[in-house]
């Protein structure tokens, strides 16, 4: 920096990490003499420290033995998120000044572009440890205090929050930092072991063979032969990147070893090291298929296909927009097909729908006896249902905010506890949500969640309607087969497939699906149909149709139509249509049918 301008103590302007920090710090506009920070407020916090419960569960019992060291230094040991907002202090605070004590009390924000140059928030902009000592803090009120801060790794690669040791400056820290790096790697370590899966491989390395199962071991995990997870020591030693899990296979990493079982450390050379290795293999087998290239989406090219294939393979949660009925959920359905996730189950939960007195046992499942009424044989829940699947949330614009906070603390911990149950059980899954909303407003609105539309939009895909596919005669004959078509030998003529393809579906894939079940219950075994086959709406020239508030609308024929064939029979007629029966009868239908 030239000439000095923030008049840095020569310690200061010597050390690159302190005075790029310092630099960062003069950009965000702060002031050294700054004194006046902002907290969160209770309810606030409540609700930050609801959405990391795994993390406070996991580094517990690592904390409290940490600060049981620090007590003879006045110090005491703090747990932020990846934001820098504290969350947890522990130790006794009483040792401190009253300033001290407020400053690093939970709801405060230690962010650098909060607080300049300290631990916390450098340790999260250099993504790595760091200890900031008296003067060496950007702003005058915290030159009083050492930090030493590490930033903790989840298992995914992603920085989940930030393990720190804060204490007068006056004391000496020579083990300090190291203290708390012990931890970090303790904790990263633990993280990893408990956030196993039975269909998962673990891999163990280490430059020496009596350093395998301890907390300097460096873990990979595998699910099928992909790279799905590994702790911060792998990751660093081996050069791999948070962008590198779900993308890089077993046979990439390690070209020339077999993926097989071993017991017994085996040597290994990885990049010109020598590494000793263990290979653990699942419990719960599953089969690994290479998914097909070019998987063709109807309404896009194979490349696209491949692309959200491999982003749902990387775990990557998907957001898919569009219109209603635009066929979300048949796309969802697909990509679950090809991906590495096939052999589980897609689990689909419409999230307006559920009643809120039912949101714990419908999504967590219970314990025999759990409540008044619970099946005497418990229920496990829709998401342990999608462990080793796909959950897919549709309707996700209209999900209560008693569901977003839960749905949160769920796909952070990737855990759950049936309600009556006093041990959380792992779950691992893909994620798909669908909606007709537009999410960024709804979050300007107040009505979602920031955090949750995050997480939940890690990649958004926007859907376009039926009218615009490029391959509309192609998916037509596809969802005839998916029908049942082709296995009771009923045939869709040329003319017909054109005639369908070229209307304008304003109800767009659900108004197709619900013809073609009409059609199909019509049909003859045998029969090859022609276009006289539809109803006289479709017959006629086809001509765009105006679509009300981006609503499916059902022609009032079709529904006649389809009630007749059923004999008048509601339920049945609305099962075909796609639609519910309350419906039929908003829309006028009569109830002579059974």
């Amino acid at each position: 920096m030239r000439g000095n301008p923030l008049n840095l103590t020569p310690e200061v302007e010597a050390n690159p990490l302190l005075s790029d920090s310092w630099s960062r710090s003069l950009r965000y506009g702060l002031e050294p003499t700054a004194d006046d920070f902002p907290r969160l407020h209770s309810r606030e916090l409540a609700d930050r420290l609801a959405s990391h419960r795994r993390l406070q569960q996991l580094t517990q019992p690592v904390i409290d033995s940490l600060s049981r060291k620090v007590t003879d230094l006045q110090s005491v040991v703090v747990l932020s998120d990846a934001s820098g907002l504290v969350l947890h202090t522990f130790g006794d605070m009483q040792a401190m000044d009253k300033a001290q004590r407020v400053a690093l009390a939970p709801g405060n924000l230690w962010s650098e572009s909060g607080r300049g140059t300290n631990a916390i928030g450098t340790a999260l902009a250099i993504d790595d440890s760091c200890e900031i000592e008296g003067r060496q803090h950007f702003l005058a009120r915290n030159q009083d205090l050492y930090c030493a801060a590490v930033p903790l790794q989840s298992p995914d690669g992603r920085v989940a929050g930030v393990l720190d040791i804060s204490g007068p400056a006056s004391y000496p820290h020579h083990q300090t930092l190291a203290w708390v790096k012990g931890a970090a790697k303790q904790i990263e370590y633990l993280w990893v072991k408990q956030s196993l899966h039975p269909q998962q491989w673990l891999m163990s390395l280490h430059p020496r063979p009596e350093k395998l199962d301890s907390v300097d071991e460096l873990l990979l995990v595998f699910e099928d032969n992909l790279l799905t997870a590994g702790n911060r020591l792998a990751m660093r030693r081996l050069g791999l990147s948070a962008a590198e899990l779900g993308q890089m296979t077993f046979g990439q990493l390690f070209p020339d070893l077999p993926q097989q079982a071993v017991d017994v450390p085996q040597p290994l050379w990885v990049a010109g090291q020598r590494f000793y290795y263990r290979l653990r293999p699942p419990a719960r087998v599953s089969v690994a298929v290479t998914p097909p290239p070019g998987l063709r989406l109807p309404f896009s090219t194979p490349r696209e296909g491949e692309k959200l294939l491999r982003l749902l393979n990387a775990g990557i949660a998907l957001c898919i927009e569009g219109e209603t009925g635009c066929g979300k959920e048949h796309i969802s359905r697909m990509l679950h097909q090809h991906s590495r996730w096939r052999s589980g189950k897609f689990v689909a939960i419409n999230c307006a729908a559920i009643p809120e007195s039912l949101i714990e046992s419908e999504l967590f499942g219970y314990q025999p006896g759990a409540f008044t009424g619970a099946s005497k044989n418990g229920y496990p829940g829709k998401i342990r249902e999608a462990d080793g699947g796909v959950l897919f949330l549709d309707e996700i614009g209209d999900m209560p905010v008693t569901l977003q906070t839960r749905l949160l603390r769920i796909l952070q911990e990737k855990e759950v506890t049936p309600l009556g149950a006093s041990q959380s059980l792992p779950v691992n899954f893909a994620v798909i949500c669908a909606t007709h909303r537009n999410l960024a407003q709804r979050v300007a609105e107040g009505t979602f969640r920031e955090d949750l539309f995050y997480r939940l939009r890690e990649f958004a895909l926007t859907l376009p309607p039926l009218r615009q596919w490029p391959a509309r005669a192609a998916f037509i004959r596809q969802l005839w087969h998916d029908l049942g078509g082709e296995k009771r030998r009923i045939a869709l003529s040329s003319a017909l497939v054109d005639r369908l393809a070229a209307c304008p579906w304003p109800g767009n894939v659900r108004q197709l699906q619900s013809l073609l079940k009409v059609l199909l219950a019509l049909a003859e075994e045998g029969e090859t149909l022609e276009t006289d086959a539809l109803p006289e709406e479709y017959r006629a020239a086809p001509a765009p149709a105006p679509v009300a508030g981006g609503r499916q609308q059902h022609d009032a024929r079709l529904i006649a139509q389809t009630l007749a064939s059923f004999d008048g029979n509601i339920s049945k007629a609305a099962q075909a249509l796609g639609v519910a029966r309350s419906t039929l009868y908003r829309r006028g239908a009569r109830t002579g049918g059974r």
